[in-house]
């Protein structure tokens, strides 16, 4: 071979090795699957009006693999006064461990929300107060507090749970303004039960404080605020009534209407925020034209992170059957596809069963009805265009996991890292041999044709 093609096929080979490794290590390298409207870092969770009552969870997992995404948050409601849903030992230990151990989209674990009312049994009306917050405080009820703290405590495992939530409403027996209740009683009554899981020492229940959007009192929901010491999540809950109550109204507009997010973010500056429940009716007559539920769950997911950075969980509301299931029209569900499907999802260990009561063949008791319908706002903003700010990306602080940024589809960073360097390593060898080879060939040209070789 001529010297001149073997310097040019030298150049060719180094330039395609080179290029070769590079492609290796670039197909090697951690992917990111297509991002969700919602930043990947607010966990994605869902009371389900069928889960943990099925054991088997199949419910809530048929909408996680629908949308793309492991609900990482499971919410439940059990009331004090009902038998199966309010006593610790009859129900909760296997339904814990349900949650625990409940997979879906390839992640398995979830953290349980329970929102523990104080009312009942049947009839469940604002006058039926069994439970007065005067009396909770005063200790009546240390007995049957006790049994959860202790309960909670021996699953381990991260629970959080919603004391009297939408305490500023007028819709619960614990509410603002019904039963003679008073701001006062409300924050010795929460004070009073997170005290009783301290001495429990149930540090595992991590305590949410959750006041509605908007009341009818008009009073500023920070005055029912228990204190630093006694809240672990400030919450939300949050609907779009559309025309049938309240009028059609987009996330960004329900939180700020009343500065209702203002107001609870403004509360503690490092405290994790959640919406507790949120979700969005059908539209019907009377909504404005060209809404539509899948567009506003869009629409919320991107004002998560782009005016809302502060919360770091949402919670969808899914009675099924009603205008309120995610999967109650094919926009809804395509639209809870985009908002929140793309993203991995960090989920808490398992810890042994050993920890668990073992489920019974089936629950001792039907699952109740949902105790906690969605309340309308008292404004009709008009309602938003159709397309979405881009979201944003926000860090994670305290709380249940995070979920993951992105996920991963190929090796990790240490093993890219590992071929990148064995590639350097063995361009340098190969520079080295042409650098030798070239230093030991003779550098005489050889002369062209008609010219004589001088003597």
């Amino acid at each position: 071979m001529k010297r001149t093609g073997w310097r040019r096929s030298s150049v060719f080979l180094t330039i395609a090795l080179g290029l070769s490794l590079a492609g290796a290590v670039s197909a090697a390298a951690p992917k990111p699957v297509l991002a969700a409207v919602a930043p990947c870092t607010v966990q994605f969770g869902m009371y389900d009006s069928k889960t943990p009552w099925d054991p088997t969870m199949t419910s809530i997992r048929k909408l996680d693999t629908a949308i793309g995404r492991h609900s990482s948050i499971v919410h439940w409601y059990a009331q004090w006064g009902d038998k199966g849903s309010g006593v610790f030992a009859a129900n909760q230990p296997w339904m814990l461990k349900a949650v625990r151990n409940y997979k879906s989209v390839g992640v398995t674990g979830s953290t349980p929300l329970i929102t523990w009312e104080a009312w009942g049994p049947s009839p469940m009306t604002v006058a039926n107060n069994t439970f007065p917050l005067s009396k909770i405080a005063a200790g009546n009820f240390d007995t049957y507090i006790d049994s959860w703290a202790v309960g909670l405590r021996n699953y381990g495992g991260t629970v959080l749970l919603d004391f009297g939530h939408e305490m500023d409403g007028n819709w619960y027996p614990w509410g603002y303004g019904v039963n003679g209740n008073t701001v006062a009683q409300y924050i010795a009554a929460f004070r009073h039960v997170h005290d009783r899981f301290v001495k429990a020492g149930a540090s595992n229940v991590k305590f949410v404080w959750n006041p509605n959007v908007w009341n009818a009192a008009g009073v500023d929901q920070r005055s029912f605020y228990p204190g630093n010491a006694y809240v672990d999540w400030l919450a939300i809950d949050i609907y779009n009534w559309g025309a049938n109550g309240g009028g059609w109204a987009s996330l960004a507009q329900g939180l700020t209407a009343v500065q209702t997010y203002s107001r609870v973010a403004s509360l503690n500056a490092s405290k994790p925020m959640m919406l507790a429940e949120y979700g969005s009716a059908e539209r019907v007559a009377g909504d404005p034209a060209g809404v539509t539920k899948g567009q506003w769950i869009i629409d919320a997911a991107a004002a998560m992170g782009s005016k809302f950075p502060r919360l770091k969980a949402a919670i969808w509301f899914n009675q099924e059957g009603t205008t309120w299931a995610l999967d109650s029209s094919s926009s809804s569900l395509s639209g809870a596809r985009k908002a929140f499907g793309g993203c991995g999802s960090a989920a808490p260990a398992p810890l042994p069963a050993a920890n668990h009561a073992p489920p019974p063949t089936k629950p001792k008791t039907s699952a109740p009805s949902p105790k906690a319908s969605p309340k309308p706002v008292q404004a009709t903003p008009t309602p938003s265009g159709s397309s979405s700010p881009a979201a944003g990306s926000i860090g994670s602080s305290g709380g249940p996991p995070a979920t993951r940024l992105t996920a991963s589809t190929s090796i990790d960073a240490g093993k890219a890292t590992a071929m990148l360097g064995g590639g350097l390593l063995a361009l340098a060898l190969l520079a080295w041999m042409i650098a030798k080879l070239w230093a030991i060939v003779p550098r005489r040209r050889r002369p062209p044709p008609d010219v004589p070789t001088p003597i």
